[in-house]
């Protein structure tokens, strides 16, 4: 969808979609934890800070993230995609700490083989329903941040034609981190050194994209995969 400027853009766009495929089948992927929260935009248009969920609706119960974003932003104008979430807050040195790959025991591998390894499936489809609970605005924490993912549009110009990674890096320079406003890792593969850390910390599912892949705002994108962090 076309938009003449930001306000626009934040107005009528909504976040990309996920695609179809299997994460395995996404070229030269960009693999990053899918953070656990609402997913929105987040407009800065001069003092302006206008939150929207995936359906558009306005957010407005986080003054003090909407605060923090503009401070971070520094007078340009942006759209950020991203999520608001109490993860980063609660331990963020843990999220970009690699964690060393070890072999299962023989007694743990005997123990899976005969219990199972994923879990009781009542306890697994309770824990997937708070997540899906979590990751709307009614079941936000109180007190979250906003950690953001993509960069959508940059003063005059929209970013959606920019490959994935460059949009990335110029994310990175242009919104600096503070205790509310967070920018999301991201790794290229392998990304087993990471897995562990990233368990230990709550997250359950991965987002893995095209490095070269483009936004089309609200479509899906087949080049946009999940999939679930193994458990061990």
């Amino acid at each position: 969808m076309i938009a003449s400027d930001a306000a626009s853009a934040a107005a009528n766009w909504r976040p990309q979609q996920f695609g179809d495929k299997r994460a395995a089948s996404i070229v030269d992927p960009i693999i990053e934890p899918l953070w656990t929260g609402p997913r929105i935009l987040a407009l800065v248009d001069g003092a302006t800070v206008a939150l929207t969920d995936e359906d558009g609706t306005p957010i407005e119960n986080y003054p003090e993230v909407e605060d923090a974003i503009r401070e971070s932003a520094g007078g340009a104008t942006v759209l950020l995609e991203g999520y608001l979430t109490a993860e980063p807050i609660q331990a963020p040195e843990e999220v970009a700490v690699p964690e060393l790959v070890t072999t299962p025991k023989r007694a743990e591998l005997v123990t899976q083989m005969i219990l199972g390894s994923h879990g009781d499936r009542r306890d697994r489809y309770a824990r997937q329903q708070e997540e899906d609970r979590l990751r709307t605005v009614d079941g936000a924490s109180d007190r979250v941040a906003f950690v953001a993912v993509d960069l959508l549009w940059l003063d005059r110009d929209s970013l959606c034609d920019v490959p994935l990674l460059e949009r990335k890096r110029i994310l990175e320079s242009v919104l600096p981190e503070s205790d509310l406003v967070r920018v999301g890792i991201h790794v290229k593969p392998p990304v087993d050194p990471w897995l562990g850390s990233w368990r230990s910390f709550g997250f359950r599912r991965l987002a893995y994209k095209a490095a070269n892949s483009r936004y089309v705002p609200g479509e899906k994108n087949q080049e946009w995969a999940t999939a679930a962090i193994p458990q061990r």
